[in-house]
């Protein structure tokens, strides 16, 4: 068989390119600190390290989406505390207005900051996120939600948004206006209680709860004095229950159990209906209206003091609405911050096995590396000196 020369020379050049592409890749990873630059130097390992890398994309994901929710409910719970502290100054006043040193004047000026909280309150009703978005309108997130024309009126919706924050978890990121301010039971949360406009006598309530064992049974009564010393409560025209009566009596039916105080006249009535909702902004509203009545005569005196008994009562349903939101907005956080925590466990984990995979041994990368600059430099010599010979030289 006869060989060229060519042929020896063309063995040596492949030979030498096969080790420079071979010291190239070492130079490679040794630059990039990765065993693996593209799938064909590891298939397997870079198919697993693609599934690992997906794995912290979709917790980077959830990081942002976290953080989004984190954002939108810190500033719910900052608009609930700003509305807690209303109410409870709002309540303060009530109390202040109750006393009997007060006077018409006097009171004139408590429903004048009475009105400063309430558009205090409706401005934080209609707070926003800082990029244009309403907190509570719901998924209406550009409109207002809530309109002051006569009593106030909710233009959001009911809709709620959720984050995803783990793979089996949602957060979600805020409550709709309507579940925070507009449905609130009034009265005590089972029964109210309204007293007849045309009521002469002294009588007024001083609480109202529920008698132990004995639940409210759903309804509307209508309690009324037969004497000053005598009741009945009738359902539909029906008398339910009846008893005789003293100021500072309780009077127990149906569940409900109320404690009066001063004189009754002979036809005076009260109104116990089951609790309905009631907007908070109603509340504050039938208070300022409630500083305005006449208590120049004894019999408007009792009628101010049933009215600033229910308004106390509807502000302390309203802070414990608020109070159980914020509740609710404090635990949705404590789960972001714990789901964080788990998720970055899993991604310390996930680029632990990526490390592992992709990530280069330096010292074994070295040594590759000289061996191959080695290899090359001596198959570089030798080929300078075979490419001056010939066969015909040895021939």
């Amino acid at each position: 068989m006869r060989i060229a020369s060519n042929v020896y020379q063309l063995q040596w050049l492949a030979s030498i390119q096969r080790q420079q592409a071979e010291l190239a890749a070492i130079q490679d990873q040794v630059s990039s600190g990765k065993r693996i630059s593209t799938a064909a130097d590891d298939p397997a390992g870079a198919a697993q390290g693609l599934l690992l890398q997906q794995g912290l994309d979709r917790l980077g994901n959830f990081a942002s989406n976290a953080e989004t929710a984190r954002r939108r409910l810190a500033l719910e719970e900052g608009s609930l505390s700003q509305a807690t502290d209303a109410l409870n100054r709002v309540r303060e006043l009530a109390i202040q207005a109750a006393t009997g040193t007060q006077t018409q004047e006097s009171r004139r000026a408590i429903a004048a900051e009475a009105r400063e909280l309430l558009t205090g309150l409706m401005n934080t009703a209609n707070g926003q996120d800082g990029e244009g978005r309403y907190l509570f309108a719901g998924n209406l997130v550009q409109t207002r939600p809530f309109i002051l024309s006569g009593n106030v009126q909710y233009a959001g919706d009911t809709g709620v948004r959720f984050q995803r924050v783990a793979d089996a978890r949602t957060v979600q990121e805020g409550d709709p206006g309507s579940a925070v301010f507009m449905q609130i039971p009034n009265g005590n949360g089972a029964y109210s209680i309204a007293a007849n406009s045309g009521n002469t006598g002294t009588a007024s309530w001083s609480s109202a709860t529920v008698a132990n064992g004995s639940p409210f049974v759903p309804g509307t009564y209508t309690l009324a004095f037969t004497s000053a010393t005598g009741w009945e409560a009738r359902s539909a025209g029906v008398v339910v229950a009846s008893g005789s009566y003293a100021p500072g009596e309780t009077i127990t039916f149906q569940g409900a159990s109320i404690e009066f105080q001063g004189t009754p006249a002979a036809g005076d009535q009260f109104t116990v209906a089951s609790s309905r909702f009631q907007d908070v902004f109603r509340t504050v509203q039938d208070f300022i209206g409630t500083l305005g009545t006449n208590t120049s005569n004894a019999a408007g005196r009792a009628t101010f003091q049933n009215q600033i008994n229910a308004n106390l009562q509807n502000l302390d349903q309203a802070l414990q609405h608020v109070s159980n939101f914020r509740s609710q907005v404090g635990a949705r956080l404590a789960t972001i911050d714990q789901q964080l925590d788990n998720n970055a466990d899993v991604a310390l984990e996930l680029k632990s096995s990526l490390s592992r995979i992709q990530d280069l041994d330096y010292a074994s990368a070295i040594s590759k590396l000289e061996q191959r600059l080695t290899s090359l430099e001596a198959a570089q010599k030798a080929y300078a000196r075979t490419q001056s010979f010939s066969l015909f030289d040895v021939l």
